[in-house]
């Protein structure tokens, strides 16, 4: 539903005249569209493997402090005119020494809290699922950021839906609903990789398994909720500010969801401090992207 349905009604209730907008608009722009909504759903699917490799700790630092660097430097440098050598420039670099630090940081805590949580129970991991965990999770940051990109690489198609009538609050709206699409691609045929080896699709469908379909179903509302609301604020304080700002609110939330789940319990003081002090070193970064905005 977060995908595919939430999205082309949301679409077809915001755009006026939306199907003649993709007729009009140039096929290489929609196709840069699905292409990256393809890679994007492939992002996300990597994550889940980084979670069980690395745990979510480590994962979740990685994958979303590359996504939120690449987000924000590429289509800086697609849409700026400025170099780096600007001061608007420097600031944006500045921003992202400062973000590095703050992921490197949160990282360790959570690789630290893993190693806690392994000696309590007395595991390890070897070093071979280690470097393979580390290579997914880069892909998957890698390939996160193209949701950003996408947006930036098609402001031609919005300005389209903006000359068409289209309210500037959801003109994103029709580069969303292809971009979710091409996500849903790479989702479903791993589903269904997943259901037809292991052959748990009969489990689906099981008396009493309503109930998880409707959650289902409201967590994929939620979640195309949070990305609307990124595609309005992306509107106001563009790309650039909107991703690294998008993607720091994740790991802080997402840190502080831990702590109040029980996620760090079995860590060690000194774990539970640096993912605090990474914390706040990545508020440090999005607030220098803020000022590289306003330069």
């Amino acid at each position: 539903s977060g995908l595919v349905v939430l999205p082309w009604i949301v679409t077809a209730s915001t755009i006026p005249n939306w199907l003649a907008i993709y007729r009009s608009s140039p096929a290489e722009l929609l196709a840069v569209v699905i292409v990256c909504g393809i890679g994007w759903g492939i992002g996300a699917t990597l994550v889940g493997i980084a979670f069980r490799m690395l745990g979510i700790g480590l994962a979740f630092a990685i994958i979303l402090g590359l996504g939120s660097l690449l987000g924000s430097l590429i289509p800086f440098i697609y849409q700026s005119q400025q170099s780096f050598a600007s001061r608007q420039g420097e600031l944006y670099l500045i921003s992202t020494v400062i973000m590095l630090a703050g992921v490197g940081i949160v990282s360790w805590a959570g690789s630290k809290r893993d190693r806690d949580i392994a000696a309590l129970d007395g595991e390890s991991k070897t070093e071979r699922r280690f470097l393979a965990g580390l290579v997914i999770a880069i892909a998957a940051g890698v390939l996160s950021s193209l949701l950003s990109d996408a947006i930036a690489f098609t402001q031609p198609v919005m300005h389209v839906a903006l000359e068409a009538g289209a309210n500037p609050v959801w003109a994103s709206n029709i580069v969303l609903a292809l971009l979710t699409t091409g996500g849903a691609v790479a989702n479903v045929v791993y589903c269904v990789y997943k259901l037809r080896r292991q052959q748990t699709g009969a489990l689906y469908f099981e008396a009493g398994t309503g109930s998880y379909w409707g959650l289902g179903i409201l967590m994929g509302a939620f979640w195309y909720g949070g990305l609307m609301l990124y595609g309005l604020g992306e509107q106001r304080v563009g790309t650039v500010t909107g991703w690294p700002l998008f993607i720091g609110a994740m790991i802080l939330s997402s840190s502080a969801a831990g702590f109040l789940t029980g996620e760090w319990k079995g860590a060690g003081r000194r774990a539970k401090v640096c993912l605090c002090l990474g914390s706040l070193v990545i508020f440090a970064a999005l607030i220098v992207t803020g000022m590289a905005q306003n330069s």
